[in-house]
């Protein structure tokens, strides 16, 4: 599973982060951060808005521009466009957004962890481990962060028994196990 361009990710995006808060699993969280001052014509748009982004992806990130201008203060379609420059490549401007993002939420998980695929990517190991465990402090299940620092720790750091728990989190919190981080566990626990 590609949790680079994940589907099913874009869909919770388009509920949880039209606050620029999916760190907050409680309601009261959610509302000091403006959720409940959201209309549901906006979060309604939002949500089309990301339903495009896998479809036509220019004209999702049109409707996120016009919506982040409406609403500035809200991260959720700022994410969003940043997310559309990371599946672009184009990866200086994915890193500005994200950072922006930061910014304005400095727990943002989804930003966080895009930051650290990025400086995986970039060969900056220490970096992107610092990216993925600051998203894990803001959110603790976060599931794109635990597989992919699983997957640094394993591959790239030789941090093999921290991997091993990332992954057997990551799997529980699943509504199904991945298969595939099924015989990751497997070959782990088979080399420990």
């Amino acid at each position: 599973m590609n949790w680079n361009k994940p589907r099913h990710l874009s869909l919770l995006l388009a509920v949880a982060l039209v606050a620029g808060c999916a760190t907050a699993p409680d309601r009261d969280r959610r509302e000091s951060r403006g959720e409940s001052a959201i209309s549901p014509e906006f979060r309604n748009q939002f949500q089309q808005a990301v339903a495009l982004m896998d479809e036509d992806p220019s004209r999702a990130r049109q409707a996120l521009q016009r919506l982040h201008q409406a609403q500035p203060d809200l991260t959720g379609p700022l994410l969003n466009l940043c997310i559309l420059d990371f599946r672009d490549d184009n990866t200086d401007a994915a890193r500005a957004c994200f950072e922006q993002v930061l910014e304005r939420n400095a727990e943002q998980p989804d930003a966080l962890n895009h930051l650290g695929v990025m400086a995986r990517k970039a060969g900056e190991f220490g970096q992107a481990e610092d990216y993925y465990r600051r998203a894990l402090t803001a959110d603790p299940d976060h599931l794109p962060s635990l597989r992919n620092l699983g997957i640094l720790l394993d591959l790239y750091q030789g941090q093999h028994r921290e991997a091993l728990r990332l992954y057997e989190q990551y799997q529980t919190l699943l509504p199904e196990p991945d298969p595939m981080v099924s015989q990751w566990v497997a070959d782990l626990k088979n080399r420990l």
